[in-house]
């Protein structure tokens, strides 16, 4: 059994051990996917001497693992995969950076991203931008929100 930690979990990524996911039990599995958020945030952020090193982990954690995040936390194990390809093969020091305060989902697009889990961020943005406010109020009402939620929602 391996043991989560985030300092076990980046040298896992770090250095591309390709059979540490496949150890986990499949309890520490369902923590560790329910974390893969986090676990991205660490990954985009390392410090060290060589500048060109932060940078290639912020800008591949972006190009690789960021890019379609919603299509992907279903497949936690590529997401895992894919955060190894970052890696440099060497441990790194990951610091973490907190999200910027007062970012939220918007209530809507949350409620249209739980019900339409293969849509990305963008094609739900479409998606609601080209329906009436009494379509998306019959599309609610269809998930089964009453009438005060819908209203408070659509606000």
């Amino acid at each position: 059994m391996t043991q989560l930690s985030i300092k076990n979990e980046m040298r896992a990524i770090d250095t591309k051990n390709r059979t540490w996911y496949d150890s986990l039990d499949d309890d520490d599995k369902t923590k560790y996917n329910k974390a893969l958020w986090t676990q991205q945030r660490y990954v985009s952020s390392i410090k060290h001497d060589i500048t060109d090193f932060e940078e290639h982990y912020l800008e591949w954690t972006n190009e690789l693992v960021n890019v379609h995040y919603n299509t992907l936390r279903h497949h936690p194990q590529l997401q895992f995969q894919l955060m190894q390809v970052v890696g440099l093969g060497k441990s790194m020091f990951h610091q973490w950076i907190a999200p910027p305060k007062g970012v939220q989902q918007n209530k809507l697009t949350k409620i249209f991203s739980e019900n339409f889990p293969h849509m990305n961020d963008d094609e739900l943005a479409i998606f609601i931008s080209g329906h009436t406010k009494e379509e998306l109020e019959d599309t609610l009402a269809d998930f089964g929100l009453d009438k005060k939620e819908i209203k408070k929602i659509l606000k």
